[in-house]
């Protein structure tokens, strides 16, 4: 399945909870698909996608929150999980 394809389907089945976005591709696909002032555009800031996501779900728990990450971005922050908590 093709990237952009895939986000514009997942997107589409989100209603008004946050998606936090990657830098790249993934939070320019998501703007072209679905743009909408809950989602948040990791734009600049490479593997810090999660733990914000994670900040965002603990901020609001009845809240569903959704992250769109990529491989590169997860492998830039391993180590910082425990940090955020």
């Amino acid at each position: 399945m093709i990237r952009k394809d895939a986000i514009k389907i997942a997107s589409d089945m989100i209603d008004d909870s946050p998606i936090i976005s990657a830098n790249g591709y993934i939070s320019r696909d998501l703007f072209e698909a679905n743009d909408k002032d809950t989602n948040f555009y990791m734009i600049g800031s490479m593997g810090l996608s999660s733990s914000i996501g994670l900040c965002v779900a603990l901020k609001n728990p009845r809240k569903r929150v959704y992250v769109v990450d990529g491989d590169g971005n997860i492998l830039m922050n391993l180590g910082d999980r425990k940090s955020v908590v």
